[in-house]
């Protein structure tokens, strides 16, 4: 916890760094980063370009972004073997590994 805030107090980057297109859904200004950090993370990691997945890396870092993706409900395939493959963990480490099952037709 007192990681994260280390990090986030020496970036003071806004969230107006992220693709716009990430938030068609959602009030922006209502997005606090600390609060939020979860959705923020795997937003970007799901549906973000490099440049928003470096700007949650770098702003939450290395711990909490491997934490979150481990323990998200549900990410995508490509998700769960690319990040298994970052982390060197095997894609079963995940728990949304498990519930990949109900995608499959």
């Amino acid at each position: 916890m007192f990681g994260i805030m280390a990090v986030n107090s020496k970036k003071a980057e806004p969230l107006d760094t992220l693709s716009r297109e990430l938030f068609w859904d959602v009030d922006t200004e209502q997005i606090d980063p600390l609060k939020h950090r979860d959705f923020l993370i795997i937003r970007c990691v799901e549906r973000g370009c490099r440049t928003d997945v470096q700007w949650v890396w770098d702003f939450y870092g290395p711990q909490q972004f491997r934490e979150t993706l481990l323990n998200a409900p549900s990410l995508g395939k490509k998700t769960i073997a690319f990040f298994a493959s970052q982390f060197d963990l095997p894609p079963t480490a995940f728990r949304a590994y498990g519930r990949q099952q109900n995608w499959e037709s």
